[in-house]
């Protein structure tokens, strides 16, 4: 088995659910952890004969929003109205002001904040998690929600529970957010926040030349402006129109879209480079080591101690739900090699065929382990992974579902293992 286990795990990091290869991603899939959540599609797997769902760990990224600050909007927004009254618009450049002005009216006093989509994907995931496993949330079950101190977090927590209060008015839902759940629901530490600091050393290395050919304004910017080198930093501004492309299928404004001012090729390139960011500093890049992964320990830890205390009747919670960010998430999922989320690859020039950022966490990105027990007593676990069902690298008792004891064997060592 132990020969064969390196092979299964390569196997699941690159099976044909998450394969990375063979499919042009569209313009909103290259928005990165913008793109909006992604209905799942399959059917769920039934448990063999004579288990049960008996628990329900979940953790989940807030739901669609707008974008985190109003420094991207206020850049593009002073560029465009200082060059306008100096004349300096091409036709495409006014129509792309009046945009934009349009983008920052409908965002103004919002940024960060859950977007009307965000609200309803949680209440619709909410809905499907409780028509899976009714027998979950019947009668006064109990639900301990926790979520990171970020109001998003907080807000996509409250969307999600209200919707399972709606469904069952019994349940005795408990919603909280405290600073000392951050130490496992959102930890970075010091040397985790400086390894994926804008100043460190990998970035001013092959990063910075990966970046410099992958990033190409020239075009952009000779079609927005008469004079292109009235734009002091291209480079950025290139960037923070992707941005502002990319979050508008998070807020739904009706006849705005940017996706006409790239080409693909461009999307695509300045895509590569987030992608890039995003697997070093918080998947199996080997650049990182074990660094970055290893953030996300307390996380697992905390998962594994909460269904040890349900299972062993310590506790009687029924769904213990977690929301957090897409950061914290990725680690998680790579931490516990969960299948299309664990890819090693040193060549970053593949990076965006080892691994993709859309599919492991969009807006709304969750992981949910399921918990079935016989009446021996013996307990099986499923994942879903944005409610589709995924693989560990582990032999399966039955299709998707797993000795609980074996993975916590292979996630955590021995240490929690019976």
């Amino acid at each position: 088995m132990k020969t064969l286990l390196p092979l299964l795990l390569l196997s699941l990091c690159l099976s044909p659910l998450f394969a990375q290869t063979g499919s042009r991603p569209t313009n909103e899939q290259l928005g990165s952890v913008y793109l909006a959540y992604p209905t799942p599609a399959g059917k769920l797997t039934p448990a063999p004969r004579g288990y049960r769902p008996v628990y329900i760990s979940h953790y989940g990224r807030h739901g669609s929003r707008w974008m985190t600050n109003d420094v991207r909007y206020l850049q593009v927004k002073g560029i465009l109205d200082s060059l306008y009254l100096a004349g300096e618009l091409t036709e495409l450049g006014k129509d792309v002001r009046l945009r934009i002005h349009k983008v920052w009216q409908d965002a103004e006093g919002k940024s960060g904040s859950i977007t009307p989509l965000g609200e309803r994907q949680m209440q619709e995931i909410a809905g499907r998690m409780y028509v899976a496993c009714p027998e979950l949330f019947s009668g006064r079950a109990v639900v301990d929600a926790r979520s990171s101190t970020s109001l998003r977090c907080a807000m996509s927590m409250s969307y999600f529970t209200e919707r399972l209060k709606e469904l069952n008015p019994r349940l005795r839902v408990s919603r909280r957010a405290y600073h000392g759940y951050m130490d496992y629901i959102a930890h970075t530490d010091a040397e985790g926040e400086a390894f994926s600091a804008e100043d460190a050393l990998w970035r001013k290395s092959l990063f910075s030349e990966f970046e410099a050919r992958k990033v190409r304004p020239e075009r952009l910017m000779a079609s927005l402006f008469k004079r292109p080198e009235a734009v002091s930093d291209p480079v950025d501004l290139m960037r923070s129109f992707f941005w502002i492309a990319a979050d508008m299928q998070n807020v739904e404004l009706k006849g705005v879209s940017f996706y006409d001012l790239f080409t693909y090729e461009e999307l695509y390139g300045v895509w590569e480079t987030v992608n890039a960011r995003m697997y070093v500093c918080n998947a199996n890049a080997p650049l990182a080591g074990s660094l970055m992964v290893g953030q996300a320990r307390n996380l697992l830890r905390n998962i594994v101690e909460s269904a040890d205390a349900v299972l062993e009747g310590r506790d009687e919670t029924k769904a213990h739900l977690r929301f957090g960010h897409d950061t914290h998430l990725i680690r998680l999922l790579a931490l516990m090699q969960v299948e299309g989320c664990c890819t090693s690859e040193s060549d970053i020039e593949k990076f965006d065929e080892a691994w993709r950022d859309f599919r492991v966490s969009p807006m709304g990105a969750n992981l949910q382990l399921i918990f079935f027990r016989n009446k021996t007593g013996h307990v099986l676990v499923k994942f879903l992974l944005n409610e589709n069902e995924v693989h560990l690298p582990l032999p399966a008792v039955s299709r998707v579902f797993y000795d609980w004891e074996e993975v916590k064997k292979k996630m955590t060592g021995d240490e929690h293992a019976q």
